[in-house]
């Protein structure tokens, strides 16, 4: 009934104004070292206990543009030490579902409809029959036998998790929401995962508190707008977008810039010729259907083309002459192979003229049109249906007679442009609001829907703000969309557009503006699609039938949810909290299995210093800067690799790096001409990002470059490393100790993988692996146990497959009275084992460990 009431408020909702927010929570992954990655305990105080037809579900979707998808989704624990898993194998593409050592079925993974899209996932425990189901989307995947019954109770997790002998780091880059459990069909338990901060997730139904760790709450990022690029360039620059790539063009008078949307990395190209004109009004579009990105000045009627492969545009303009086209509107068409620009405004007049270049026959004519003529205007926002045959305008500026000094009016007028008819008709116009405003240059379709989305802002003030909106193409009501963006407005100077990544779900908003110094400042923000409401703005102004349809609503939900509750209350009592008893190490005959609450984990080494101006190489690659804010996603893969070279080759050695070598790794099918100035425009932005850092320089000598940090303002793990391996100092235990705080963060650059680097992690692979085993060979296993444990862990991220450790680790375990944790890692090494080599790991559990069990 509960699911009856809400969609009946949603429809109320819907009616008039309301809009489903995004929430969930996402889960770091791979991307960071272990112990910064997402956990979600839905069981942190007591367990789930099954009852007959137990039912869990939630909706889950991959995060696109990540390296490393394997992982675990959700694991459940029982008392009898069995869990049940449902874990992505990314090599098949297929998420399978596990209970205990047994795989029960796979689900193959279509990439298009879960990387970015949601799927519901079901799993059903037939308590009677011991029998767990897994369900994708409705649709009924594989079974299998559990050792379960009816009362046995459960810890749950998703993601990463701490619980003692089933500890798991390996999760995909994920998003999880709606988690429901229920029994017999009804609802006892709902974690929606809409909380926007904290570490705690709260249950709906059963009033439980789930614990989360290192979490990514979806919310807010659906509702704050992020900056993502602000830099400035010379010129009047112009921008473009690549839909199918996610990729925003810069077009700048002497480079050309690209901020990728799959990793949020900008890259800067300058042009082996300067176009040294590049006049105010001049605008840029990219044509996905033939790959190509154009620069235009509708004054000139000229459009240039981009060769990238020299890189350098076709045709170059001639005036700087005041434009008489300021803010035009312009769409690309297939059908006939067309850029159509409309509108724009100059010297005191509104324009309605429709013009096309003809990209085949290269010529540029307006464009005779029938049906109702638009008002001459500026400021519009344009958009496409997705055959790409019809475009829309909605708003803008301008007057009826096109003269500034008649009457100029603010418009909301949605109308449709037939690219076969050639003809424009109304759809329909909104109503006034109270407070006027003006369109961004474009307008979101959303394929399938009848949705779109544009960016509008006042203009009676430079220092104002854009805000996003979402209208529908049937019905002249519109809404605000998340926070509002800062806007520098002056029509001569500014520039603002709307684009949608399809992919990683976010929307763009690029704003420009052109100073006196002719210099072009660019701002980039990100949101993720689809925004939550900011509130509701209709262009009605409010009337008593508006407020009255806002005051029935909360009552009207309040009363169906109190005939909710009362309904289920005699149906559904309430049953007693069970005790939690005592964790056991024995089974107990009993038909209610005893709860195991999970231990916490081993407890960290401390860290010696905080992450402030730090860069750790092992593990995963990160920066920080002198705030401690974590600057890695600033390094584009080529800036990265150049710091490396330049870092790595320094402290090696102390010698640095030949020019030759670096450049022929880098830039190796480029003249030697050609690779010294990318190297010149790229160290500039190293610098720039390393000033953030910490005090350094990079220095000449004897013919090659060297990375040298200053007043050790840097704080460099490799170089930690190298000090302690070359002292040459007794590997006793403050030796080890150390080098596990600088290993213990995993394997050297983990997920960087350059030819050139391949002999240097081996050597550090084997150094560190060796200065363990020797420690370990010589160590009281009795004394130290519990450090002979953390030491085999550490070998294990350089050797998964290391037997030595796997002996070391599980006799340590056994002096510790963890013999069924020491059992499990025996029986995860033997199963990777075979995966890798094709055949059964020879020796046996006790041979390795001298224990009969």
């Amino acid at each position: 009934m509960l699911r009856y009431i809400l969609c009946i408020c949603g429809v109320l909702l819907a009616g008039h104004g309301g809009y489903c927010q995004s929430h969930g929570l996402q889960f770091r992954s791979h991307e960071v070292v272990q112990e910064k990655r997402t956990s979600l305990h839905l069981t942190p105080t007591a367990p789930i206990c099954l009852q007959h037809n137990t039912e869990i579900s939630f909706d889950l979707t991959f995060l696109p543009y990540h390296e490393t998808y394997f992982g675990y989704i959700m694991r459940l624990i029982t008392p009898t030490n069995q869990s049940i898993d449902l874990v992505y194998n990314q090599r098949l593409a297929r998420l399978n579902f596990v209970i205990g050592e047994n795989y029960i079925g796979g689900y193959d993974i279509d990439s298009a409809k879960l990387f970015g899209n949601w799927s519901q996932v079901r799993i059903k425990f037939d308590t009677e029959r011991q029998e767990a189901s897994f369900y994708m989307n409705g649709r009924l995947i594989s079974k299998g036998k559990g050792n379960f019954s009816a009362g046995t109770c459960c810890n749950i997790y998703f993601g990463a998790n701490s619980f003692e002998g089933f500890q798991m780091l390996d999760i995909p880059p994920m998003n999880i929401r709606d988690i429901r459990i229920s029994e017999n069909g009804h609802p006892m338990h709902y974690f929606p995962l809409s909380e926007e901060k904290g570490n705690e997730a709260h249950d709906e139904i059963g009033k439980r508190v789930a614990r989360v760790g290192n979490p990514v709450w979806i919310s807010p990022k659906h509702r704050k707008w992020e900056k993502a690029v602000d830099f400035d360039t010379k010129g009047a620059a112009s921008i473009a977008f690549d839909g199918k790539r996610e990729v925003l063009y810069v077009v700048s008078v002497d480079s050309i810039y690209e901020l990728s949307f799959s990793n949020m990395q900008l890259k800067g190209e300058r042009l082996t010729r300067s176009r040294h004109l590049l006049p105010p009004g001049n605008q840029s579009v990219f044509d996905p259907v033939n790959n190509r990105l154009y620069n235009f000045y509708a004054d000139e009627k000229k459009v240039s083309t981009f060769d990238p492969a020299k890189p350098e545009w076709d045709v170059n303009f001639s005036t700087d002459s005041l434009t008489v086209f300021w803010q035009v509107n312009k769409f690309l068409s297939p059908a006939d192979s067309s850029l159509y620009v409309l509108g724009g405004y100059g010297q005191l007049q509104y324009k309605n003229l429709l013009q096309r270049y003809h990209f085949p026959s290269k010529t540029w004519e307006v464009v005779p049109y029938g049906g109702e003529r638009p008002m001459p205007r500026y400021l519009t926002a344009l958009g496409m249906n997705a055959a790409k045959d019809t475009a829309y305008i909605i708003g803008g500026y301008g007057s009826k007679s096109g003269d500034q000094g008649i009457n100029p009016q603010y418009c909301y007028d949605l109308m449709a442009y037939s690219i076969r008819d050639r003809t424009f008709h109304p759809v329909f116009e909104f109503k006034k609001p109270e407070r006027q405003f003006c369109f961004a240059n474009s307008m979101i379709t959303i394929p399938g829907t009848t949705d779109f989305y544009a960016l509008i802002y006042p203009t009676d003030k430079f220092n104002t703000t854009l805000q996003l909106i979402k209208g529908s193409l049937n019905s002249p009501e519109y809404q605000l969309m998340g926070d509002s963006i800062p806007y520098s407005f002056y029509d001569i100077a500014s520039f603002a557009d709307l684009y949608y990544c399809p992919l990683s779900k976010k929307l763009v908003a690029v704003t420009l503006y052109n100073s006196k110094g002719n210099v072009t400042n660019v701002k980039v923000h990100t949101i993720f699609f689809p925004p939550n409401q900011a509130g509701v703005w209709t262009a009605v102004p409010a009337t008593g039938r508006t407020y009255w349809w806002y005051l029935l609503l909360p009552l009207a939900a309040a009363g169906l949810v109190f005939l909710y509750y009362r309904s289920r209350k005699p149906a559904f009592p309430k049953a007693p909290e069970r005790p939690v008893p005592a964790m056991v190490p024995s089974p107990v005959s009993s038909n209610v299995a005893p709860v195991v609450p999970a231990p916490e984990p081993l407890a960290p080494l401390p860290e010696e210093n905080p992450e402030i101006a730090a860069v750790f190489l092992f593990g995963p690659f990160e920066v920080f800067d002198a705030n401690g804010q974590d600057i890695t996603q600033h390094f584009t893969p080529l800036l990265k690799e150049l710091f490396l070279l330049l870092l790595i080759y320094s402290l090696k050695d102390g010698k640095g790096i030949s020019p030759e070598k670096l450049y022929s790794t880098l830039w190796p099918d480029k003249l030697q001409k050609d690779a010294k100035n990318n190297y010149s425009v790229n160290i500039l932005k190293l610098k720039n990002l390393l000033e953030k850092v910490g005090d350094y320089q990079v220095v000449k000598e004897a013919g090659k470059w060297r990375l040298e940090i200053l007043n050790n303002s840097i704080r460099v793990d490799y170089h930690q490393y190298i000090q302690l391996v070359g002292a040459k100092a007794p590997v006793n235990r403050d030796w080890i100790l150390e080098l596990l705080r600088i290993a213990g963060r995993g394997a050297f650059l983990k997920t960087s993988q350059y030819e050139w680097l391949d002999h240097i992690k081996a050597d550090v692979s084997n150094q560190v692996t060796d200065a363990i085993l020797s420690f370990i060979n010589h160590a009281d296993m009795s004394a130290d146990a519990e450090l002979i444990v953390r030491l085999s862990n550490c070998i294990f991220f350089f050797d998964t497959l290391n037997e030595e450790a796997l002996v070391h680790k599980s006799k340590a375990l056994i002096l510790l009275g963890r013999h069924g944790t020491a059992k499990d890692v025996y029986q995860r090494f033997a199963k990777e084992y075979k995966e890798s080599y094709g055949q059964d790991f020879e020796r046996s559990f006790q041979e390795i460990t001298g224990h009969p069990h």
